[in-house]
Order: structure tokens, then sequence, then C-alpha cells
């Protein structure tokens, strides 16, 4: 029977990957950077209405640290 490894959270799995040259690196960083600003051109409205709907109501927008339901 094989071992779990015990730090295994997730999918990050930083300590067991192996090194990469700089040029893999540089590749895999602009895939990313891709992907991601592919994403949020397709679906930044989206994702920017889903993080609105979490905000709290009673916020004062200039003055965030005055929250009006706090007890203090």
């Amino acid at each position: 029977m094989k071992k779990k490894h015990k730090h295994q959270r997730g999918l990050c799995l930083c300590e067991y990957t192996p090194a990469l040259s700089d040029e893999a690196a540089v590749q895999i960083h602009e895939f990313l950077q891709v992907i991601s600003a592919t994403l949020l051109a397709r679906y930044g409205s989206s994702i920017e209405r889903h993080y609105a709907k979490k905000t709290r109501p009673n916020v004062n927008g200039l003055e965030p640290w005055k929250y009006s339901d706090e007890p203090f």
C-alpha cells in the first residue's frame, strides 16, 4: 500500500514539481497570461457581478472602515 504525502493540499504540489528551465517557465507564464486575459475578456463582467453581489451592503465606499453593523 502506498503512503500518501502528508503535506499535499489540493492541487498545489509545489514541493514535488521538477525544476524548469528559464525558457519553459517563461512559456508557461505567457500561456497563463493569455488564458487569464481571454477569461477576463469573455467573463469579466460576470465575475464582477458575482463579487458585487457578495459585497457588504452597508459599507461606505469612501470610508470602508466605518462599517455601520459593527458592534464597536
